[in-house]
């Protein structure tokens, strides 16, 4: 029986891959395309790395997980929000299917796994995760395990790895070094059937650096960042080949990404266009009249930022992330207790538009969202907390309306119903507008409670690159076809992994066994397993909320 070793690079997209790859600069993944079976590797709707994993772990579509953002709006007056993590995924893991079946894991950085689950094996627990919690990692003592061997895995690219671009970057080497050499360790002790180990690094790097790329606005030919992403890649390419050199002979490989990259030209600001078309109201209040006469003197969150020195826009950058994420909850209610935020955080969420200055009583529709994709919410009475849409044929009309009016919008390249994306129990939890732009250059993934511009859609001269659908993957290892250039979609991946340890699918599972792939005549075998309908009742606490928004600020997902 073959063991599967699945090596995720976040973000990873063969737009930057394939030349690389042709120009000899990648020889290991030149070599696994060249013998193995692999291509485009479409991600999930949205292509955000807390769907796409959420899919990837329980094979599911997120009308059956419920993921649909890092984040969900809760309170009275929309603004604070819980942080999503593992205990919000509705289903059964693959790691915890394999250890029902007897089957020993190793999972190591993969999202949305956090708190750790209790499997068969060792499971480390990737972002977004509260630092130094007893919750990261089982066995509990795991951590402390790799620390006495000098790997600190706690850690990771959310964390402040300093306000330089060449700090930054070291940061990431560091982080991937680490986790290279600390799996090769753990697979030297154990074997395990299945072993997955994510490297967040690359999303990071091409959020940062891609703006420096040839072709983009700060491109200097012999500039000391042109080539970082590429630099991320080699030091990449030789954690993934500590780590094959101790696996066994009979593992099959399969290296992918959650979703593509692509450079960012614009901003949009969809409660703004919300608000423009009267679908969202603002108070009468002269204090935001204010407000809204010093962003259109270019007073805005966004304009700063834009105005700022070049050489002090990454520290600048992640202070506001740090700011705004800050300001999305005014206070959170755990037992009882109220955490009241400081004078600088207040400071910072009373000198900008805010959900605090809506009307909600003439606000129909909001936007929030962290991902490249735009959400729109309806403002939906008996489910929102001051709704004014009313259920049924209101709730229709309203959509509907939305949905014409958008579609005249030259930014808007296609508007859907949720159900018309999504399928299962907790189709309930989703937007009930997705808005995919016209462009693949447009991007709207700041989690928007903050009207950060007077803007609908912006020129984004200096902004750093977005998520695309479109990533990819490669499967390598005994049995795998040579040759095969192919596209599949992320949900085929994890039925994929079951049938090539020779169990069943689950029936609830959305993808297909990419049989295709391989020479193997394993037979297929399906079975009935109740799908959970409800998430984990588990709290978490204050702290560890905070915690958590602490990752999304450094991951620049708040504003």
């Amino acid at each position: 029986m073959p063991k599967v070793l699945l090596i995720a690079l976040d973000g990873a997209t063969l737009d930057l891959l394939t030349p690389w790859m042709a120009a000899g600069e990648l020889p290991l993944l030149k070599r696994l395309f060249d013998e193995g079976a692999g291509g485009t590797l479409l991600s999930t709707v949205p292509w955000a790395t807390p769907t796409a994993f959420a899919s990837l772990a329980t094979g599911t579509n997120p009308g059956r997980h419920g993921i649909y953002d890092f984040g969900k709006l809760i309170g009275d007056d929309y603004t604070a929000f819980v942080p999503t993590n593992g205990r919000h995924i509705v289903g059964h893991s693959l790691w915890k299917l394999l250890s029902g079946a007897g089957f020993r894991s190793l999972v190591v950085n993969m999202p949305m796994t956090y708190p750790a689950e209790a499997i068969n094996g060792r499971l480390i627990a990737g972002i977004p995760y509260p630092g130094g919690s007893l919750q990261l990692c089982h066995p509990s003592d795991l951590l402390r395990e790799l620390a006495q061997q000098g790997w600190d895995l706690a850690r990771n690219a959310s964390d402040d790895l300093g306000g330089s671009y060449a700090d930054y970057f070291a940061g990431l080497v560091e982080l991937v070094k680490t986790r290279g050499e600390a799996v090769a360790w753990l697979l030297r002790q154990d074997q395990p059937a299945f072993t997955a180990v994510h490297f967040l690094e690359t999303d990071q790097a091409q959020h940062r650096f891609w703006q420096f790329l040839p072709g983009e606005p700060r491109h200097e030919p012999d500039g000391p960042h042109t080539d970082a992403i590429l630099r991320l890649y080699h030091v990449v390419e030789q954690a993934m080949a500590q780590i094959l050199a101790a696996v066994d002979d009979d593992t099959i490989l399969c290296v992918m990404s959650d979703h593509g990259f692509g450079p960012t030209r614009h901003q949009v600001w969809l409660n703004n266009w919300l608000h423009q078309n009267g679908f969202l109201a603002l108070k009468a209040g002269a204090g935001v009249q204010l407000k809204q006469m010093l962003y259109r003197l270019g007073l805005s969150p966004a304009a700063i930022r834009e105005a700022a020195p070049e050489r002090l826009k990454l520290a600048i950058l992640q202070f506001f992330e740090r700011q705004k994420g800050r300001a999305l909850a005014s206070e959170l209610e755990a037992g009882g207790e109220v955490q009241k935020k400081g004078l600088l955080d207040r400071l910072t969420e009373r000198l900008a538009i805010d959900f605090y200055d809506l009307d909600w009583s003439q606000t129909r529709a909001f936007s929030t969202g962290t991902t490249a994709v735009g959400y729109v919410w309806l403002n939906v009475a008996g489910r929102d907390p001051q709704g004014i849409v009313q259920p049924g044929e209101d709730y229709e009309q309203t959509r509907r309306q939305i949905a014409a009016a958008l579609r005249q919008w030259d930014a808007v390249g296609e508007v859907l119903f949720r159900e018309d994306l999504w399928q299962g129990a907790q189709l309930n939890e989703a937007p009930d507008i997705i808005v995919r732009w016209a462009k693949a250059t447009t991007d709207a993934r700041y989690f928007q409670t903050r009207f950060s511009s007077h803007h609908l859609i912006k020129p984004v001269p200096n902004d750093y690159a977005s998520h695309r659908p479109e990533g990819m993957f490669v499967w390598h290892g005994p049995g795998v076809r040579q040759g095969l250039s192919l596209d599949a979609d992320l949900l085929d991946l994890t039925p994929t992994f079951l049938w090539l340890l020779d169990q069943p699918v689950p029936t609830y599972m959305d993808g297909r066994i990419l049989t295709n792939c391989f020479t193997l005549d394993h037979p297929i075998k399906t079975a009935e397993i109740p799908l959970p309908t409800a998430k984990s009742t588990g709290e978490m606490t204050p702290e560890d909320e905070e915690a958590l928004k602490n990752t999304l600020r450094g991951l620049g997902y708040l504003e």
